[in-house]
This record gives structure tokens, sequence and C-alpha cells, in this order.
């Protein structure tokens, strides 16, 4: 697009709008309007833009540096921008004015400096409502808009049945605070993320609920407005039920009818057409959960199938370096004597008992030595479609068994091992740890290998090309 010499624009430049006049005022013709001054470009989470005084200052978000960082404690928090003088010197008489937009689950609370504030949904526009905040002085005048969480319950982008979980990453979803989907995808390069884990809460034991947390049940907003920024940009989730803590549905709701409903509510709540069970522990033997479990899924797979969207579903379970432990086989036969369809059956290639020095070929022999047991439970299965129902997830960086550590080199190994075979799923526990840390300690947060750089090992685990 060309602009006409005489149109006045602004162009942001390392955070800070710069005012470019060119040519000479030429007559309008007989009652045109004025054209409208362009707008700056968009600034920060909230997609600031300077509606007017562009001649005169320029806004830069400053929720990142320290001393004036965004907050977010869950229910609420803040966002911080700077308004600077474009001539580098105090500057009086600025009629400024910034439109910010809140993201989805956010509401307006306040605005610190009492300054002109109209709401408008989610849009808001600020302006100077006294004269003190219409001098601009040299370091800037700081906008900080507060917001608290808006109730109003927001509708789920659909997933993408269609788009399979190839490299999907766990996220641990119980982390405060909530992990950023969208950007932990930017950084990563992963475009779709297993979050974990939806369980029973302690309370009731029949409500699906984040993290074993009351105060998320799945039926709320909680990570709605990630998974939906996540999807518009192209990705998706797949949710995962169970884990090491808290009681998986199944263990609690001793009715298949009820089970049926509670799986069903979160599929139509988030709208996740991809369901992942992690089952380890006691849950392993709990042969009685089992088959509640297997019977709700194959009803929900029937109902879904009728509506001409397949519901896709994976098992994660223990595994040895040998393979599939035998009660983890059983699970395998009692889906199969169900007739659920598993696609992905997934091993947590950790936690082997004693420790294990080569991570990196245990999980491959655990990989291969689970093609061999499914090559057996699904007899006359094509080899190559036994391989696809392969699923292998290391964790990352030091393991939380005493001796195991998954190296950068192994996780190198096993994705190239993995694209050999053409296996159906590699992930990893998890997304939220793939960080450098200062000690080799097993954090919920970083891997415990402090050379490491950020996402490195989600870099060389999604290089499996499936």
């Amino acid at each position: 697009m060309t602009l006409s010499p005489t149109v006045r624009h602004a162009v942001v430049a390392s955070g800070v709008a710069l005012c470019l006049l060119t040519g000479t005022a030429a007559a309008l013709p007989a009652g045109a309007a004025p054209a409208p001054a362009a707008r700056t470009a968009a600034v920060g989470p909230l997609g600031a833009e300077l509606l007017s005084a562009a001649d005169k200052v320029g806004l830069t978000w400053t929720g990142d540096q320290s001393g004036s960082k965004d907050q977010n404690w869950g229910n609420g928090g803040t966002y911080h921008y700077v308004l600077k003088p474009v001539s580098g010197q105090a500057t009086p008489d600025v009629d400024w004015k910034v439109r910010f937009t809140l993201p989805e689950g956010q509401a307006f609370d306040s605005e610190y400096q009492q300054d002109q504030v109209t709401v408008a949904g989610s849009t808001l526009t600020v302006a100077p409502s006294q004269d003190w905040r219409r001098k601009v002085p040299q370091n800037g005048l700081e906008i900080i808009i507060a917001w608290k969480e808006d109730p109003s319950p927001i509708a789920a982008v659909p997933g993408k049945p269609d788009a399979p979980a190839t490299w999907a990453p766990y996220v641990d979803t119980s982390l405060y605070p909530e992990p950023d989907l969208p950007a932990m995808a930017q950084a990563s390069g992963a475009r779709q993320f297993t979050t974990a884990f939806v369980v029973s809460d302690a309370q009731d034991r029949k409500t699906p609920v984040w993290g074993g947390q009351h105060a998320h049940p799945v039926s709320g907003n909680y990570g709605v407005p990630r998974i939906n920024a996540l999807r518009r940009a192209g990705g998706d989730v797949v949710v995962s039920f169970g884990g090491a803590n808290n009681n998986e549905l199944a263990q609690d709701i001793t009715d298949v009818g009820a089970l049926t409903e509670a799986y069903g509510s979160v599929v139509e709540r988030l709208k996740a057409y991809k369901l992942d069970f992690d089952v380890e522990g006691t849950a392993v033997v709990d042969k009685a959960a089992n088959t509640r479990r297997a019977k709700a899924l194959a009803a929900l797979q029937q109902r879904y199938a009728a509506k001409g969207t397949p519901l896709h579903i994976s098992y994660t379970l223990p595994v040895l370096a040998s393979g599939l432990t035998p009660d983890g086989l059983e699970v395998v036969r009692d889906a199969l004597r169900n007739g659920l369809a598993v696609e992905t059956w997934n091993v947590m290639a950790m936690d082997y008992g004693p420790p294990v020095q080569d991570m990196g070929q245990a999980a491959i022999d655990a990989g291969t030595n689970l093609h061999e047991q499914l090559a057996a439970l699904y007899p006359g299965t094509p080899d190559a479609a036994v391989w696809k129902m392969v699923g292998v997830t290391p964790m990352i960086g030091v393991n939380d068994s005493p001796g195991e550590t998954f190296r950068l080199e192994d996780a190198r190994r096993l994705a190239a091992w993995a694209s050999r075979n053409h296996i159906g799923r590699l992930s990893m526990w998890s997304a939220t740890r793939d960080h450098p840390c200062d000690k080799p300690t097993a954090s919920p947060v970083c891997s415990g290998i402090p050379g490491q750089q950020e996402y490195e090992y989600s870099k060389a685990l999604g290089t499996f090309t499936g």
C-alpha cells in the first residue's frame, strides 16, 4: 500500500512511536473529511493502540521489566504500560488516548492512575482526566490496568479431531501461574500439548476438576482462554485424565452410565476430541475401575461416531525396558474385551526401579518391546499399524527416581528411533520442565540440567516426523 505524502503516520521502533511527516498539505475536495491519523501498531499483551498524540508520545509495554512486571494471581492481576515523549524531553499538553483489549476470561477492575476509562465489552479506552496526567515527563507516564476474573462462561473453540497428536508434550496445568500454552507453543515449536490432569474433585468424588483443585472445575473457565488461543493459532490439546496423584474419575464413579456422562461433560465443555488416560500407581491394579472406564469410553466413542466426530483415545501406562508389566498388559486386554478402540498405547519411559544409566536406550527398548506385545494382542494387524499404536513419553532431565537422568543426547536418539519406526506418538514429561536449573534436581518447573537452553528438549524431540 502506498501512502499519500500528506499522511501523518507512526512507526513503532523499540517500543517508541516515531512521528514521520512528509510533503506539504494539499487542499481537500469540497465537502471531504480529513483523513484520520493512522494508529500505532498494537503493543504488548493487551494489543494496546495509541489513538491520539502519536506525534508527541510513544507507547511501551513494561510488564516484562524488573520493577513493573505484570501480575497474575489467578483471579486478578495487572498490566503495565508507559507513555514516553518522542522528543526525549518532558512534554506538556498531551491529549493522549489509548485503547486496550483484555483477553478472554478477564474483566476490567480499575486503572491505578484514576484516568478516564470507557469500557465496551473487553475493550478499554483510557484518556487523562486531570491536567497533571497530560504532562508527560521525560521518564514517562505510567498506565496500570488492573483486571479481575470474568465469571461469564467462555465458549470453547472446537478442537481438531483430524489433526493427529503425533508430538504432544505434557503440560502440568496444576502449576501457578497457569501455563501459557500459546507462548509455550511459540517458544518451543510444539503445536499440540497434552494438558494434565483431569481428576475427581476430592470434595464430592464425582466432579471433573483440573489438578485436584476444587476451585478449577472443568465446567468453569479455567484453562479455556489458553486452549482457545492455542487452537486459534492452529494448535490443539489432548486432555489427559488421571496421573500419579488424586483419583481418576473411574475410581470414584461406580456407575458406568454416570461415568460416561462425566467423561462426556469434559468433551463437550472443552470441545476436546483427543483424550488420554494416565493409569499408574494403584489405578493400574484397580480392575473394577479399569473395566468401568473401558465400558464408559466405548459407549462415548459410539455416541460421537454417530455424530460423525471420531473420539481419539490413548492410554498412558507404566513400563519397564522389557515392555509393559503384567498389570499393564491386563489393562490392554480389558480395553479389548470391552470394545474400546485405543489408538495409542503410550508408555512412561521413567521410574524403572533400579537406576538406569542409559535412559535413551531404555526408552527405545521399552517402545520396541511394547510393539512386540501389541502385535501379539492385536493379531492380524499390519506391522506399520502396530507401530502407529506405540507411544513413548520420557521424563526429561533429572528423573524423580534416584540415579536416572534423561539427557539431551537421549532425546535426539529417541526422536531418531521414533521417526525410523513411524510410531504413533512421542511426548515428554513435561514442557513446563523444559528450562535450565541451577541445581540437578527433579523440579516441576525445570529439567535439572544447568546447561540446557530454553525448550531444548522440545526442539530435540520435536524433530520426530511421525
